[in-house]
């Protein structure tokens, strides 16, 4: 039997001094890509932001680079804090969009 249960939201903040991701009890190292990349989402917690709003904030209103580097950005940092990479709960996919960041806002 599949738990159906709803997911409890994680708490999550950055420490802007350490440049690091607190997430529930967790600290996690982020590169600066992806602290600009969460920093992004944790502002628009639990919308969904566009690949095209994330490129730009991350990388500038002049990247020519497409998508494959914020897929990859995207993956890493499911590798540092996705218990399922296959089944995220935290930074999900929304498709014909871009993603969105599910948590709380952590003091």
């Amino acid at each position: 039997m599949t738990d159906t249960s709803p997911v409890e939201p994680t708490p999550i903040a950055i420490d802007r001094a350490s440049g690091a991701l607190r997430l529930a009890e967790r600290t996690i190292t982020l590169t600066g890509t992806e602290l600009r990349l969460l920093s992004l989402l944790i502002e628009r917690l639990g919308d969904a932001v566009s690949h095209q709003e994330i490129r730009d904030y991350v990388w500038g209103e002049n990247w020519t680079g497409g998508d494959e580097a914020l897929r990859v950005a995207v993956n890493r940092l499911r590798k540092k804090f996705e218990g399922n990479q296959r089944r995220p709960q935290i930074l999900v996919s929304v498709r014909g969009i871009g993603y969105r960041l599910i948590g709380t806002r952590q003091a």
